[in-house]
């Protein structure tokens, strides 16, 4: 598929993506709050951008003059820094997280952030000294208490935000620093926050104004009191109506997944392809235990899917991307090794987000390889550094010992990688794991993450982080269906197997078309397993491929019959003799 190739459809969807981009930019000029409604592959973040190019060029003077600040906020710390790349030094545009933001808003009451840490039993802290709290901060994102310093909890930071939301004195302040907040991924925002953006800026048509960008139907993370859509008569809904991302035919699916919001898609030289692949045909004994019940057994599941994997392979170019996505970690992190790490650090692994993990892939690992591999640029390049720096025989030795005693460290645990780092002084240790590193030696029950203390953490072993690395790594075969939102593939096998009691496709997708009904009560678990299967159905290029694994009743086929067409059903062996014919 060229990619450079434009015919009618990407002029169609231009044409249509440069309209919505011009009403938005018309929504800011005019001052009142709006929402993006930006469907999978429809260009979100392009239109974002040139909201903040925008901004840069038109609201320069009003904004500096007066000393205000454009707030821009977003899920992950990797998007805030895509986002500074953008402006320029002195830019009045502060990207954040709203962790971040919410810090920087709340941060000089001290007196009032005091005050209702000491007297309001939700923020008592988790240990600490019996100093008496005359400051509070927020740094780790562990709730703790030292020398009459009280560090917040992340969760900690947002509910005092919201209680100071509540003071009409605050918003006044508030709202006269940030003039205009964007808010991208809206859908994922903390919902106590954005209900009191609603009630107090929003409703009363005050300042601030609001942009959000996002996606209701990409919802994911609903366990963290994401908000879902926000609605309300004074904020302006603009849709985006093309698709950049996938060939005809899966856009065609995804409208006919969700008709309210149609999309065109902009590939002119590729039709794509929508396949089901079922284990009808499969007649052995499948799992009884509790969430797996009526699944494949693990080995013939691991047998169907790569003899699956290797056919798409061979009848699709070699340049193509192919990626499995799985239901939950935990189903991934059994199969590759690393369960007990993600109990601990569990959404710090989905966001890549764990400072130590971090660390070790992109510090520990890439330079243990260089050495390995004597692949000296990858060394310059991982150290930050552009001289040679093994100059001196003694250096080489250093360099020498610091290899043998890390390959040796990656053996053992977590622990023993990072007492190697800093006893050799090789590679820079970073400042923010230091006070985890003291904690570990000094009060080594402290709570690191899902109450498993520092201690636990550091000593587990070291292989669990490689295996999690290599997970992580853009080029990984397997991936969760929650963690590739955002992300695209050429070729994608959508799984849909059981693992987690909350995901039931095979129930909850005929909803979706109306084939089977919601039953009252379920509205919840029906959006949540919709948002998720429409996340994976629009990953990817060219080719979607759904195996089915688990046992399908009369509904769930006549939908996905529906969905594909009859001529593009399978079973798995008919799959795999279509290929072989």
């Amino acid at each position: 598929m060229d990619e450079n190739y434009h015919g009618a459809n990407y002029e169609l969807a231009k044409a249509e993506a440069d309209k919505v981009d011009k009403q938005i930019i018309e929504a800011l000029r005019e001052g009142h709050s709006f929402r993006v409604e930006a469907g999978a592959g429809s260009g979100k973040t392009y239109s974002l951008n040139r909201v903040i190019e925008w901004i840069q060029e038109n609201m320069w003077s009003k904004y500096s003059r007066k000393k205000q600040n454009v707030a821009c906020i977003t899920y992950t710390n990797a998007a805030v820094e895509v986002i500074t790349e953008r402006l320029s030094k002195d830019s009045f545009i502060i990207p954040a997280t709203i962790h971040s933001f919410a810090w920087n808003a709340i941060k000089q009451y001290q007196s009032y952030l005091v005050d209702v840490v000491t007297t309001d039993p939700d923020f008592l802290p988790d240990e600490g000294d019996f100093f008496k709290v005359n400051e509070v901060t927020y740094t780790l994102g562990h709730r703790y208490k030292e020398n009459g310093v009280q560090y917040l909890y992340h969760d900690d930071v947002l509910k005092l935000f919201c209680k100071l939301l509540d003071n009409a004195k605050f918003r006044r302040v508030f709202s006269d620093k940030y003039p205009l907040i964007l808010i991208d991924e809206y859908q994922d925002s903390y919902k106590p926050i954005i209900e009191r953006f609603v009630k107090y800026f929003i409703a009363e048509k005050k300042s601030p104004q609001f942009a959000f960008f996002g996606d209701a139907w990409q919802t994911i993370y609903q366990s963290n009191k994401a908000c879902g859509i926000i609605e309300h008569k004074n904020l302006e809904v603009i849709k985006k109506g093309a698709n950049f991302r996938s060939s005809p035919r899966i856009v065609q699916l995804l409208n006919d997944i969700r008709p309210d919001l149609p999309q065109t898609s902009a590939i002119d030289n590729f039709q794509g392809e929508v396949v089901v692949i079922t284990c009808e045909d499969y007649d052995g004994e499948r799992r009884t235990d509790r969430n797996f019940q009526g699944e494949l057994p693990p080995e013939e599941l691991k047998i169907r899917l790569n003899k699956i994997s290797e056919e798409i392979k061979q009848n699709t170019a070699d340049s193509d991307t192919l990626k499995i996505l799985m239901i939950t970690h935990k189903v991934l992190a059994a199969q590759q090794g690393y369960e007990r790490l993600l109990n601990i650090i569990n959404d710090g692994l989905r966001d890549k987000e764990d400072p130590f993990l971090l660390f070790f892939m992109d510090t520990v690992e890439p330079i243990y390889h260089a050495l390995e591999t004597l692949n000296m640029q990858l060394l310059f390049d991982t150290l930050g550094i552009k001289r040679y720096p093994i100059t001196k025989k003694s250096e080489k030795e250093k360099w020498k010992i610091f290899q043998e005693k890390l390959r040796e460290a990656r053996e053992k645990r977590a622990i023993d990688v990072i007492e190697v780092i800093n006893e050799t002084k090789l590679i820079p240790f970073p400042p923010k794991l230091d006070g985890w590193y003291h904690l570990y030696h000094n009060a080594s029950g402290t709570i690191y993450s899902s109450n498993a203390s520092i201690q636990a953490f550091l000593e587990l072993d070291y292989t669990q982080f490689i295996s999690a690395i290599e997970f992580l790594y853009p080029e990984a075969l397997f991936s969760t269906e929650h963690g590739v939102k955002g992300e695209e593939y050429d070729n994608v096998i959508f799984v849909i197997s059981k693992g987690w009691n909350m995901y039931q496709f095979e129930t909850y997708a005929p909803m979706i078309t109306g084939k089977a009904s919601i039953p009252s009560g379920k509205q919840i678990s029906f959006e949540r397993n919709r948002n998720l299967f429409y996340v994976c159905c629009s990953r990817p290029r060219k080719r979607l491929f759904f195996f089915v694994t688990v046992p399908i009743d009369r509904t769930f086929k006549e939908f996905l019959m529906e969905l594909v067409g009859e001529e593009n059903y399978y079973t798995y062996s008919q799959y795999i003799k279509k290929n072989i014919e």
